[in-house]
């Protein structure tokens, strides 16, 4: 892989002005959804023109791949963090699996809000990282739980736990991410509210008998 010191100074000074646009792209989503930001509010957060904008990108929507692997990296150094946690039990493993990732979400709202919304208007930004596998991901936190298969019920475990993570993760992004739009509107519940209840239903499908 070339490093910075094997590129000419044009472009390195191109890889510098991409990451000054990603990084206002970042802050623009501190204030607005992506569909209401303009690509003069980008230009003007990063300090460049306009048209240097256009030199380099053919709209606002061609700067998503480069969030999406930029939101990678973050994914895979948070699952480095979560798997070097202690947990008790199946229990404990659960509810702070929830709480973890219900305070990601929080955390980077407006980007995942921007990349659930838009990877399925652009199937190709699913494909756009190369170096991050997300289910990957999903079954490193499966593997967390399965450390406690003993307390399992279900005879296919890896099967059950994948269920859960799936749940955790579908249901908080749309609670958290949409909470006056159905289905999150058939709780009641706030999302905090409903993160903190989470955890005893999802630990039930896995110790229960049917």
């Amino acid at each position: 892989m070339s490093t910075e010191r094997d590129l000419s100074p044009k472009q390195q000074r191109s890889q510098q002005t991409q990451h000054k646009l990603l990084v206002a792209l970042h802050s623009c989503l501190a204030d607005k959804f992506f569909e209401h930001i303009s690509i003069k509010d980008i230009a003007t957060k990063a300090g460049v023109s306009v048209g240097t904008f256009y030199r380099r990108f053919k709209n606002k929507e061609s700067l998503l791949p480069l969030l999406y692997q930029d939101f990678g990296r973050n994914l895979v150094l948070w699952i480095d963090d979560v798997e070097t946690n202690e947990y008790i039990d199946l229990r404990d493993a659960i509810t702070q699996l929830t709480a973890a990732t219900y305070q990601l979400i929080l955390n980077k709202k407006s980007v995942f809000r921007t990349l659930h919304l838009n990877s399925r208007l652009h199937s190709n930004l699913l494909s756009s990282d190369k170096s991050v596998n997300r289910e990957v991901v999903y079954q490193r936190l499966s593997t967390v739980l399965l450390r406690f298969e003993k307390e399992i019920i279900a005879s296919d475990k890896k099967t059950a736990c994948d269920m859960v993570i799936y749940m955790m993760i579908n249901t908080l992004l749309d609670k958290a991410l949409y909470p006056n739009l159905t289905p999150a509107t058939a709780s009641q519940l706030t999302a905090a509210e409903f993160s903190s209840e989470l955890p005893q239903v999802l630990l039930a499908y896995l110790t229960k008998n049917s």
